[in-house]
């Protein structure tokens, strides 16, 4: 079954029929994913403007990332669910809609960014707390994490327009 009919038999299921007709699961949907979005998106913002050295250089940044990483698993977790259910109320829209497919492909970059910084810089992160300027590779691990979440919200408010 190729991945274009799967959206096709998917949209046929009563729980798709129902996500996409019935007056409030979608709006809902929509309202947690946006709000889950800005939570996410806050503490996201936060942490890479303090390995930029530009918010809260009065904490010590193993703090600050550290206090954020339950929550954003929570919150990433609550991104992902309802992300699906949105996907899944109109597959066959989502699956020809370019943006959704760049949301997907910078939803890959980020995971892909945030792998390898906890994997590579951030084992050294007790030696940052003290340091008056960050290491460059944090540094850029911050850069390009708000350049892919920024470039990643802007594509997922795309959809609604392609």
């Amino acid at each position: 079954m190729s991945l274009s009919s799967f959206c096709d038999w998917l949209s046929k299921t009563s729980f798709s029929i129902w996500l996409r007709e019935a007056p409030y699961p979608f709006p809902v949907l929509l309202i947690i994913h946006l709000l889950t979005v800005a939570f996410f998106g806050g503490m996201v913002l936060l942490g890479n403007l303090r390995l930029l050295g530009r918010a809260m250089q009065d904490i010590p940044v193993s703090q600050v990332l550290g206090q954020f990483r339950p929550w954003k698993w929570i919150a990433f977790g609550i991104l992902a669910v309802s992300g699906v259910f949105l996907t899944i109320s109109d597959p066959v829209e989502y699956y020809g809609n370019i943006m959704f497919w760049i949301s997907l492909l910078l939803l890959l970059l980020v995971g892909i960014n945030a792998l390898v910084f906890r994997l590579g810089v951030y084992r050294t992160i007790a030696e940052w707390d003290d340091a008056e300027v960050m290491p460059p590779q944090a540094r850029l691990a911050g850069k390009i994490s708000l350049a892919l979440w920024t470039l990643l919200v802007l594509a997922g408010r795309a959809i609604a327009f392609f």
